[in-house]
């Protein structure tokens, strides 16, 4: 049996939705040919949310091996702590012992800290292991920054030396890329603009798939959301996961149609309450709300019910569950894709999924039957996407659908298939 090195340095038990690929497909890399070991930073030294119980979802005989990263207290006496830095000479040393010991095929990188990227070409050189990234997000963004100096939430020069060590450092990196994997069309095309000496054929666009089971470890362990109590009369729609500055174009345009339903339909606006939750990833003790602001321009602070931080993941599947309705809000870009798609719609409540008309997203949500979607070609500002969010919120209100179909139209995306097409990836490449 050939054998991965998956290198993720946040991994459960700490709560990252970058660890989401591998997490779900520890059960199936054996079933594909493929004996797998995690590589990783332990939970006392790694940063994001303690979640004990994505540590208990874990297959009993995954492989897991976990490394500290230099000391957070220390390394901000000389400018840096981001875990991104802190675990890049543990994770090679960590990763060297492992391939002197032990026969790697492939290195599979699977995580958002990309300056881990860069031990890929030293472990290739020395090992001579196939090297295959995971671009869940882009690294160097290129001509179109996500930020500017208004919208960064941290010191200006950080990220723009982050954004310089990105561009040489991807540049390096993709030269010792045997495979690219990514979660959207767009970035794949952002790379291969950048590197044209690459083919189409090193490249494959898989996005997060999505598992049955994490809904029945909810119910198996009894999880309940502590975001609202269950109050008869009162209709909750939700939103889970991080609001930036790259989503308040599409905020602006639903705060609109809300208080124009607050307007028009008082008697169920009274009812309404909208969630958003996880809105900032900031750690707990600094966390802030990101959307009060919004909606007070907009005269629905009352119906927009915030709470910044973030909560356990298997929470958040319970409230999706929980709902009367989940909202999917997009990126004023159509490369972002929304990791969270599949889960939503298997939490089985109606969807309205708010994008760019070339996210990955618009091309996949109209296959469900429970997913309204409201989408826009090159601004949210356009009248067809105001009206078309109209009808999502009607329909988000009145939606009826059949469930049981739902389960047939994910398989293609489901984690055992999406853990076949990664092995098949893993096979090619060992065997030349």
């Amino acid at each position: 049996m050939r054998r991965v090195l998956i290198v993720s340095p946040r991994f459960p038990p700490r709560n990252a939705p970058d660890h989401h690929r591998v997490r779900i497909s520890l059960p199936f890399y054996r079933q594909f040919g493929w004996d797998s070991t995690v590589l990783c930073i332990s939970a006392a030294t790694s940063d994001s949310l303690d979640d004990p119980a994505l540590e208990a979802s874990l297959p009993p005989d995954a492989r897991v091996v976990r490394v500290p990263a230099w000391d957070e207290a220390k390394c901000r006496r000389v400018g840096f702590g981001h875990l991104d830095y802190r675990c890049l000479v543990p994770l090679y040393n960590a990763a060297v012992e492992l391939l002197k010991r032990e026969k790697y095929d492939v290195v599979f990188f699977s995580t958002t800290a990309f300056p881990s990227f860069l031990l890929g070409p030293i472990l290739k050189f020395r090992f001579g292991c196939k090297v295959v990234y995971d671009f869940q997000d882009p690294w160097f963004h290129g001509e179109t920054p996500l930020y500017t100096r208004g919208t960064w939430p941290g010191k200006w020069w950080k990220l723009r030396a982050g954004q310089m060590l990105a561009r040489y450092g991807e540049a390096l990196c993709m030269r010792a890329a045997d495979h690219v994997i990514s979660v959207s069309d767009g970035y794949v095309s952002n790379l291969r603009a950048r590197y044209p000496r690459m083919q189409s054929s090193d490249f494959t666009v898989l996005p997060f798939g999505v598992t049955q089971s994490d809904f029945d470890f909810i119910r198996s362990n009894n999880i309940r959301h502590r975001v609202f109590a269950a109050e008869p009369g009162r209709v909750r729609w939700v939103y889970a996961g991080r609001v930036g500055p790259d989503m308040f174009s599409i905020l602006n345009v639903l705060f609109r149609q809300l208080a124009l339903l607050k307007i028009g339909r008082p008697d169920f606006a009274r009812r309404l309450d909208v969630y958003f939750v996880g809105t900032n990833y900031s750690p707990p003790e600094r966390t802030f709300n990101v959307l009060e602001p919004l909606a007070r321009q907009h005269g629905i602070a009352g119906m927009v019910i915030e709470h910044s931080k973030r909560i356990p993941y298997f929470e958040t599947l319970s409230l999706y569950s929980e709902s009367d309705g989940i909202l999917l809000i997009g990126s004023d870009s159509g490369d972002y894709t929304a990791s969270k798609l599949f889960n939503c719609v298997l939490a089985r409540k109606p969807v309205l999924a708010l994008f760019h008309s070339e996210s990955l997203v618009s091309q996949i949500a109209p296959r469900f039957p429970n997913v309204f979607l409201s989408s826009f070609q090159r601004t949210p500002d356009e009248p067809a996407f105001c009206d078309a969010i109209i009808r999502g919120l009607k329909w988000l209100e009145e939606a009826r659908f059949d469930a049981a179909t739902i389960d047939q139209l994910l398989a293609p995306w489901s984690a055992e298939q999406l853990t076949r097409d990664q092995c098949a990836i893993f096979d090619r490449l060992t065997h030349g």
